[in-house]
């Protein structure tokens, strides 16, 4: 009886075990809501929930309202640079406790900050920002189209290819990802911050960069679709302070494994370049932290020519060309006709908070769209098929 007692004991005991290495290593998925391009998690601190923006270009953040409800000290302070070069010192304090769905943090040090209320449109305060830190020795693999960020103990517990990897390279003892790119006809690798905060870019040059491929002739100035002198952008610290930039159409950027063409790029003042959200569109992306392993892999459907495929074009929805060529002119589109409805969208009954969710750049660069326009007459319906650019702009 005691020699049956002891094994069934063992036996429990060594299934205890692999259930838990088990339970260790299973994924975690982590829902999240998507406006536009930027990806908001719903954080729990001492069982208050919280809405905070996944930030890869910063450090975790929480506003000084939050600060004042927990009622917690500043341990220090830090000097920091934001997005446009613009300084401030901000107080650190540390967070007893984090909680991302199932996962766990505790300790943590936060910087205190006021946050730009960039979706306050959706009723949406901005409490904080989880910076890859969180995310310390684990795998994260963000898949914006499944709204889903899956965190992992090892690249192999994903059980899927995502192709060969890319380095990550960190500078400062920072956890600020940075992957190597290139640019047009380019050989020459650098480095681009993955900044998921970046909001609306999917690539933004520092403007030395630029002049120097005009120099160097890998671009010319016919690439070059405007000059902007004056810019509304906002860092953390500051209104975007830039005094001439450049708008240009990039012919090849090669992230890592993948390549995107005819990109419509801005130039800002500032010494390096940022590969931002929109890539997110395009594909999933893994963060392996444990080997700095950056891999990138693309949906199905992504389209990867930036070309205008649309054979009308529209502004404020009232159409302003259509050739006699076009297939839109065949289907009865004409100048003045009011577009009305895009794949069952009603455009006029969209409120300011859907206009924002959506990326209307990625919207129409869609292979297949219906578009509904109302004209004097009634309804005119044209089923759009996108056609392969003849050209490279």
């Amino acid at each position: 009886m005691i020699k049956r007692l002891f094994l069934a004991t063992i036996i429990l005991a060594v299934a205890a075990f692999f259930y838990s290495k088990y339970v260790r290593n299973v994924p975690v998925v982590i829902p999240f809501e998507v406006i536009r391009n930027s990806i908001l998690f719903k954080v729990e601190i001492e069982r208050e929930t919280y809405t905070f923006l996944f930030d890869t270009g910063a450090p975790t953040v929480i506003s000084p309202k939050i600060k004042e409800k927990l009622n917690i000290k500043g341990t220090g302070s830090q000097y920091v640079v934001d997005f446009y070069g613009n300084s401030s010192i901000v107080i650190k304090t540390i967070i007893p406790e984090l909680k991302l769905s199932t996962i766990i943090s505790k300790n943590v040090e936060v910087s205190v900050t006021t946050l730009p209320q960039n979706f306050i449109f959706c009723d949406i305060q901005l409490d904080g920002i989880v910076g890859l830190e969180f995310f310390k020795g684990k795998v994260v693999k963000i898949d914006l189209a499944n709204k889903e960020l899956t965190v992992s103990s090892d690249y192999s517990y994903l059980n899927e290819n995502f192709g060969s990897p890319v380095k990550l390279t960190f500078y400062n003892g920072s956890k600020r990802p940075h992957i190597p790119i290139t640019y047009s006809d380019s050989t020459k690798i650098v480095t681009a911050l993955f900044d998921t905060g970046a909001i609306n870019d999917l690539l933004r040059i520092d403007k030395n960069s630029f002049l120097k491929m005009i120099e160097d002739s890998t671009l010319d100035n016919k690439s070059i679709k405007d000059t902007l002198i004056i810019n509304q952008g906002y860092g953390a610290f500051g209104k975007q302070r830039d005094t001439i930039n450049y708008r240009f159409r990039l012919p090849d950027l090669g992230v890592a494994t993948l390549n995107i063409t005819n990109v419509l790029v801005d130039t800002y003042d500032n010494n390096k370049s940022i590969i931002g959200p929109k890539i997110l569109a395009k594909a999933i992306v893994v963060l392996d932290l444990v080997k700095n392993d950056f891999y990138i892999k693309p949906y199905d459907n992504s389209v990867l020519d930036y070309s205008f495929r649309l054979d009308f074009q529209f502004h404020e929805y009232k159409v302003t060309q259509v050739p006699d060529s076009s297939k839109a002119f065949q289907a009865g589109v004409r100048l003045g006709h009011v577009l009305k409805k895009v794949n069952n969208l009603k455009l006029d009954s969209l409120s300011k908070c859907d206009q924002l969710k959506i990326d209307w750049e990625e919207f129409y660069l869609q292979k297949n769209i219906e578009f509904v326009f109302q004209s004097d007459s009634g309804e005119v319906i044209y089923n759009y098929e996108a056609q392969e650019p003849t050209s490279g702009l």
